[in-house]
């Protein structure tokens, strides 16, 4: 076991599970990803927040049935490793999900594994059609997230280690007392990160505990 680590945070797009990430499955799976790239590209050029961003995308999913979305959410590829990976850290540490991803795919890999906490934006349901969006993950508050988690346990978020992968778990990795990027999706996150996995396969990780 790694000094003092008590509890593994990871985040799920591109983590645990492989491809784009469950917004973009989302969108590819009901037709609306080219609106969503506009939403995105008035995000990083400073038109929209990134809360309004969520919120702009969900209201192109507004009245689909949430059991469609499960179907195309279910459908995503686990990342290649992953059912070596989190049984073996479970023996040791406690496990959490803190997502920027839709909180559905979140909860079906952790219920899949075991996993002790699964953190995401919620889609808020009315008769079971999409009416909105709970947004609680946003670019700033993985690490503020990560601290509310170790409480929970016990813990503070310098007993915990964090494994991501893209800008918005740059605070997390702040905040963890040991931190890897897995696939870094860009150059800043690398900054941050104790540690530095390059392969998609989780057992990479492996080593590091």
């Amino acid at each position: 076991m790694r000094n003092g680590i008590k509890l593994i945070a990871f985040d799920l797009d591109g983590v645990l599970v492989d491809g784009g990430g469950s917004w973009t499955a989302t969108h590819e799976g009901l037709g609306t990803l080219a609106q969503s790239q506009k939403n995105g590209r008035d995000f990083y050029s400073g038109k929209i927040t990134f809360d309004d961003w969520a919120h702009k995308d969900v209201e192109l999913w507004k009245g689909v049935d949430i059991e469609e979305i499960k179907k195309i959410l279910y459908k995503t590829e686990l990342m290649k490793g992953i059912d070596e990976t989190i049984p073996r850290l479970k023996k040791e540490y406690r496990v959490a999900i803190i997502s920027g991803g839709l909180k559905i795919l979140a909860d079906h890999v952790q219920e899949r594994y075991g996993i002790d906490y699964s953190v995401g934006n919620e889609l808020l349901l009315k008769d079971g059609k999409v009416a909105g969006i709970k947004h609680v993950v946003d670019f700033e508050s993985k690490g503020r997230i990560l601290a509310d988690v170790a409480k929970k346990s016990g813990y503070t978020a310098k007993q915990c280690a964090a494994v991501g992968d893209y800008l918005n778990d740059i605070p997390m990795f702040k905040e963890a007392g040991f931190s890897i990027a897995f696939n870094p999706k860009n150059p800043e996150v690398i900054e941050y990160a104790d540690e530095v996995v390059y392969e998609k396969d989780l057992t990479n990780i492996l080593k590091y505990f």
